[in-house]
């Protein structure tokens, strides 16, 4: 896996209307996907929960002030995303968790143009 810069992770997101879907490149392994998680967090400006490994499996759970989503990464199905958890702290609906999410990452991209 290629080193990405946090504008790079910001570009391959796509927007789904229940999720937020990685477009980039799978991690191949568990130290990648680890890393993965953490510059994301970066770029979300997120708090990163414990990792919560399956057989095939990674799910963190990352969370702000006006979102709280889980990340997955399956390697059996070799898709990454964003899916909103069932209620925020702030008590936001799934799909508001998931506009604040996209303005997060729309303000990543916006801020790399300057």
């Amino acid at each position: 896996m290629q080193q990405l810069t946090l504008t790079t992770i910001a570009r391959n997101w796509v927007c789904e209307p229940n999720v937020i879907r990685w477009t980039g490149t799978m991690p191949a392994t568990q130290q990648q996907a680890v890393g993965l998680c953490h510059n994301i967090a970066k770029v979300l400006n997120a708090r990163q929960g414990e990792s919560d490994w399956g057989a095939d499996r990674l799910q963190v759970r990352l969370s702000a002030d006006d979102f709280e989503v889980v990340l997955n990464v399956e390697w059996l199905c070799e898709a990454v995303w964003l899916e909103p958890v069932g209620a925020s702290s702030a008590l936001l609906s799934k799909s508001q968790m998931i506009q604040n999410v996209h303005q997060r990452l729309l303000q990543v991209l916006e801020e790399a143009d300057l």
